[in-house]
């Protein structure tokens, strides 16, 4: 037989009794209970329980009792609100993206205008718009974020040392997925925001499911709700004493002191309070005013309808940048227009490099002008792929130590050097490869002088390091300074994009 909710309010208030007896209390003060629905800090709760501890303040415990037929206020229902205006804002972010990317309106190609025609192109907006909230709502939708418990979020608005929810156990009876579910989601939230599970089984048994954290979860700062939105505590005059029956006064008492009776005369009001009771009233017609254009819903569903200060913040730049760029794109306009600083000329009838105009004619007295002199560089030029043989030969090419090219392909033959390792310091070289034959190596420089004027030398190996065979191809001269040589290496590379190597003798 499923409990009634008061049934379960007593039910979890005497089980919070004998859970809390034996916590040390201030002298002997007892525990004081309410076992009725009251408003707390604005909030309608069921019950509650508290005892003065030793350092004099006030230990609190909150209950939430649900029965069967009230269930809905502890299974989660998806807050499609909230859903609904954060995809809203989500999606402006995205539109606005998309409209001002890529140079926006002023790019041909990526003007909506242009694309799709003035009339068409407010449906298309139309239907984009509505697709991509949707898609970003149903990705949303599967957030556990957007999950509301009546019984939990009126938990978050104020403040309590322990928060219970109890609850009829016939209300996840039933072995289905989708109990399973709704009792997964309630037992995750109270886990995470530290509030206490008591669930009521049959013969009126309590069992403790969950005790409430005594860390709180929110570090103390808790949103309440607002002075429009939250509910007056009211307090209850006090209780008055019935009359004395008859019979019960002493005859021979006194008779009380007769007062003596002052006429009224009208009185002056003070200066000072008439404006701030004016204002008092101002305020509250003003509230009234204010909350009459909210639905009761707010009240039975505290929480419900927040939506975070983020939502304004980024919603209202974005619309705003929305709405900037669509208008950017309405007033496109490809042809220039006097006195219009970013239009563009209508290239459409100008000729292409793919479809380039016949030449014309000269015409009487006219001649062809050449701006140009010097003919371009042919682009096809490119590194061979293996060492060309130079034509020319050199006497006495076994006693040859060194071969120097300038920029301009004068060349300079050594048959005698002054090795590298045996300088004060240490000399950095640009080192563009080692071979086996000075033909070889002289091959390659003949073409990086020809192909990128660059100086370069042939070296034999004795002249760069102590031990060494064959002949070492490097750029330009020896230095001392390692910052001209990276310099160096940088700027071919990124002339030539091929490979150098900085080594550094010493």
């Amino acid at each position: 037989m499923p409990y009634s909710e008061q049934q379960i309010r007593g039910l979890a208030i005497n089980f919070l009794r004998f859970h809390y007896k034996l916590r040390p209390r201030y002298g002997g003060s007892g525990t004081h209970i309410v076992d009725k629905p009251h408003y707390y800090q604005g909030v309608l709760i069921d019950a509650r329980l508290a005892y003065q501890r030793p350092d004099r303040t006030f230990f609190t415990a909150t209950v939430e009792a649900t029965s069967l037929d009230r269930r809905e206020e502890i299974l989660y229902r998806v807050n499609y609100w909230r859903i609904g205006i954060h995809a809203f804002v989500l999606s402006c972010v995205l539109a606005a993206a998309f409209v001002w990317l890529g140079g926006g309106a002023r790019v041909p190609e990526r003007n909506l205008y242009m694309l799709f025609g003035s009339p068409q192109v407010y449906a298309v907006l139309l239907l984009s718009f509505t697709a991509l909230v949707l898609a970003v709502g149903a990705l949303l939708s599967r957030m556990k974020a957007y999950r509301y418990i009546y019984a939990v979020d009126q938990f978050k608005h104020f403040y309590a040392d322990a928060q219970w929810v109890a609850y009829d156990s016939e209300i996840f009876a039933a072995d289905t997925w989708r109990t399973r579910r709704q009792y997964r989601e309630l037992e995750r939230q109270c886990v995470k925001y530290g509030f206490g599970m008591l669930a009521v089984e049959a013969d009126k048994v309590v069992r403790n499911v969950m005790s409430p954290s005594r860390v709180d979860q929110f570090g103390g700062d808790r949103i309440r709700l607002p002075r429009w939105l939250a509910r007056a505590e009211t307090t209850p005059p006090p209780p008055q004493l019935p009359p004395a029956p008859p019979g019960t006064i002493d005859p021979l008492a006194l008779a009380p002191p007769a007062q003596a009776l002052v006429p009224a005369r009208p009185g002056r009001p003070a200066l000072l309070r008439q404006p701030r009771r004016r204002m008092l009233l101002l305020r509250a017609r003003l509230r009234r005013l204010y909350r009459s254009f909210f639905p009761d819903e707010l009240r039975r569903r505290p929480g419900y309808y927040k939506l975070g200060w983020w939502v304004f913040i980024v919603g209202i730049p974005a619309v705003g940048m929305l709405g900037w760029g669509l208008y950017w794109h309405a007033i496109y306009n490809p042809l220039a227009v006097e006195g219009g600083r970013y239009a563009e000329p209508d290239l459409d009838n100008l000729e292409s490099a793919s479809a380039p105009a016949p030449p014309l004619e000269l015409e009487p007295g006219e001649y062809r002008h050449v701006l140009d002199s010097v003919p371009a560089a042919d682009p096809t030029v490119n590194v061979p792929e293996e060492a060309l043989v130079a034509t020319d030969r050199i006497e006495d090419l076994g006693l040859l130590r060194r071969y120097q090219l300038d920029e301009r392909g004068g060349a300079v033959v050594e048959y005698d050097c002054l090795p590298l390792y045996e300088r004060d310091g240490p000399v950095f070289l640009l080192l563009f490869g080692r071979y086996e034959s000075f033909e070889a190596a002289r091959s390659w420089a003949l073409e990086l002088n020809r192909l990128y004027g660059s100086a370069v030398t042939v070296a034999a190996s004795d002249c760069v390091e102590p031990e060494g065979e064959g002949y070492l191809l490097y750029l330009d001269q020896p230095t001392t300074d390692e910052g001209t040589a990276n310099y160096i290496a940088r700027s071919f590379i990124r002339e030539s994009g091929l490979e150098v190597e900085i080594i550094e003798i010493d």
